[in-house]
């Protein structure tokens, strides 16, 4: 969070003063729910109805081990392929139920089946594409190692019959792309690191291959080393899709990354509130009071100036896109305690009260959770002890 700025009020002519702001509303909207920078990727069917049928990856066509290698530079004649597994690692150190995934590949699709920051439900579905069921492979974990350490459990698919169309530069559909379901109906969610976790445990192509070296004429050769490559996941979505409904209590604002529910809130009045021309904001706290929760833990929010004139009533029912224009976020952290957040934005303020952004309103939405399926509802009306609250500090001459 931001910290305050600190003025020395020894300093004669200095003064400080606080301001009170109410009346503050707010709107809440929605749109497709899009993981796709989330460190988790996710399946199954949890208790309040999110769905999350199939994954998808794309696979980087340059290995991050040394020698580096390209699929395409394994066609070699002196390289033998011993295997090629896509493994996928599990969130969790232990395993719950052995459960058994599919895998697909897109023969004929093209690289440019999803985007990770566009698709969604609503855009992509399994059977949009032609795909082709490659293998299965249950959920399964390796013994500890020699010193003690607990290896994730992991699922390990054999790919070595797309690594020929991998490695095929001179097709214009050439692809990278896979995907990956349950192969029976999961009632629980379960989660996998995603290429955002990091490269120890991204999704990855893991693939053994031997150079070998012809010694004389009659064509006998002998093994030189055994190499392993890795192809790590570059892109990778989970699809989710969220239960019927929306929010529709005008007494509340709800934010939550797996509705996708977005809010605007609008801040009366800014040109008016009497503060001195030279004055410095020295704190700005915005404060919602939770509706039903007070055990919430912090979490993390985004907050953007909106730039342009807000229409309510473009904002109705669940939106294809989100059409507000806005600034990048000023705010990312909010602390929540007593049954209430807080936000620092005084930056906001004060970029506000020297006259580089305008009024428009601030939109506001869950920038990451501990789960993208929780949902944060607040008040909004005007009830005096529940109200929003903006406390203004600031110093002038």
């Amino acid at each position: 969070m931001e910290d305050t700025v600190t003025v020395d009020l020894m300093d004669d002519g200095m003064y400080h003063d606080t301001l009170y702001v109410r009346g503050i509303t707010g709107f809440t909207y929605q749109t497709p729910p899009q993981l796709g920078n989330s460190t988790l990727l996710y399946f199954g069917t949890d208790s309040n109805g999110f769905q999350n049928p199939f994954a998808l990856f794309r696979v980087s066509s340059n290995s991050i081990t040394t020698p580096v290698e390209t699929f395409a530079s394994l066609n070699d004649s002196t390289i033998e392929i011993d295997s090629a597994k896509f493994i996928l690692t599990f969130n969790e150190d232990s395993i719950t139920t052995g459960m058994i995934f599919d895998l697909f590949y897109f023969q004929e699709g093209g690289d440019s089946i999803f985007s990770e920051s566009e698709s969604n439900y609503l855009n992509i579905t399994e059977h949009d594409l032609s795909s082709t069921y490659i293998g299965s492979s249950r959920l399964s974990q390796k013994e500890p190692d020699s010193l003690g350490t607990t290896r994730f459990p992991t699922l390990s698919f054999n790919v070595s019959e797309i690594l020929d169309s991998f490695s095929d530069t001179s097709s214009e559909n050439r692809n990278l792309t896979v995907m990956i379901k349950p192969k029976f109906e999961l009632t629980s969610v379960f989660s996998f690191k995603s290429s955002e976790s990091g490269f120890t445990y991204a999704p990855q192509i893991q693939v053994f291959t031997h150079d070998t070296a012809f010694v004389d004429s009659t064509g006998d050769s002998v093994v030189v080393d055994t190499i392993s490559h890795t192809f790590i996941s570059t892109d990778d979505l989970s699809i989710i899709i969220p239960p019927d409904g929306i929010d529709e209590n005008p007494n509340n604002i709800s934010l939550g990354r797996g509705m996708t529910y977005k809010a605007i809130i609008q801040i009366p009045d800014l040109d008016s509130i009497s503060i001195p021309q030279q004055a410095i904001i020295t704190q700005a706290e915005l404060s919602f009071f939770y509706v039903n929760d007070t055990s919430q833990s912090n979490f993390y929010l985004q907050i953007h100036p909106i730039t342009d004139t807000v229409s309510i009533a473009e904002l109705q029912g669940l939106l294809l896109d989100d059409p507000l224009v806005t600034e990048p976020s000023l705010i990312a952290v909010n602390l929540s305690n007593n049954g209430r957040i807080s936000l620092n934005i005084r930056e906001y303020l004060q970029l506000h009260h020297f006259g580089y952004i305008q009024n428009q309103g601030l939109k506001m939405e869950v920038a990451n959770t501990v789960s993208p399926f929780n949902t944060y509802s607040f008040y909004i009306s005007n009830f005096d002890s529940l109200a929003p609250k903006l406390i203004i500090h600031y110093v002038a001459p």
